[in-house]
């Protein structure tokens, strides 16, 4: 189950994630992805207002690789509905994200960000409670 999680952090393809991710667990490393995914839409959002189209397809194309990674690991016998929920949000992320990147569309750009930022929450707080308590 880590490697998928390990492969995906590959594809963000940044040391200090990968070093970090040696020593995560599961849910450090989905946390992981997705702080490399909201950073890179950040990102794709700030050079398309720079008019920056090269440094904007490259961070939608980041962007894209992490969420193609995170559908890689979802597994549709454990994770029943919830994957399937997944797999549908990681889709529709994708598609808005390829319109946005053809159009140059900003506020695609956001709602993208918007929807993974409040999942990325949801990750979040399901670890924090799911974690031993002292």
């Amino acid at each position: 189950m880590y490697g998928n999680y390990h492969r995906a952090l590959q594809t963000y393809g940044q040391v200090t994630y990968a070093s970090a991710a040696e020593y995560a667990s599961g849910a450090d490393l989905l946390q992981l992805l997705f702080r490399g995914l909201t950073d890179a839409l950040i990102d794709a959002q700030r050079h398309l207002q720079q008019k920056a189209f090269f440094e904007k397809g490259h961070c939608v194309s980041k962007a894209q690789k992490i969420l193609l990674a995170l559908r890689d690991t979802l597994d549709f016998d454990i994770g029943g509905d919830l994957a399937r929920n997944l797999d549908d949000l990681y889709a529709y992320s994708l598609q808005r994200l390829s319109y946005a990147h053809a159009h140059n569309d900003a506020t695609a750009l956001r709602e993208v960000h918007d929807i993974l930022s409040a999942l990325q929450q949801a990750w979040q707080q399901a670890a924090q409670r799911s974690a031993p308590r002292s």
